[in-house]
């Protein structure tokens, strides 16, 4: 690939969940856009599907979660200067922020880190060492 001095990514990615991890990555992402000229997208992953029994209060949960990530988004692209668009989507975390980036073609993917350390981080596969494994794109993960 070759690439512009200074334009050297033009569409970045940025899971999201409202974790201070995900807002990280969402800062982070919105300086490397403002440094390059990107635009931002924002991508969560909703789960794919609930039992009939649970199906209405949790679909109530899901649009009320969208509908203040969406506000929080707004209001840190808005502080930072720079406008970002949010998509929610059904799936495993993973599967939608690889599916997407390969998809729209990003150039880049920003995912936040929880920073699990020891036995915790045998027994857990965080999503986005998930991500670094399955997705084609350049991915860089943000620490706090």
């Amino acid at each position: 690939m070759r690439y512009e001095v200074g334009k050297m990514f033009r569409k970045i990615l940025v899971g999201f969940d409202g974790s201070r991890h995900s807002i990280k990555a969402l800062e982070t992402a919105i300086t490397l856009a403002k440094l390059h000229g990107a635009r931002v997208k924002v991508v969560e992953a909703l789960p794919r599907s609930y039992p009939v029994e649970l199906y209405l209060e949790e679909e109530i949960r899901d649009k009320e979660r969208v509908i203040k990530h969406k506000e929080m988004i707004r209001e840190i692209s808005r502080d930072k200067g720079v406008e970002v668009e949010y998509e929610p989507v059904r799936g495993d975390p993973a599967a939608v922020i690889s599916d997407v980036a390969e998809r729209e073609n990003f150039d880049l993917v920003v995912v936040g880190n929880r920073g699990l350390r020891g036995f915790r981080k045998l027994v857990s596969y965080s999503v986005s060492s998930k991500v670094v494994e399955s997705s084609r794109r350049l991915v860089l993960v943000v620490k706090e």
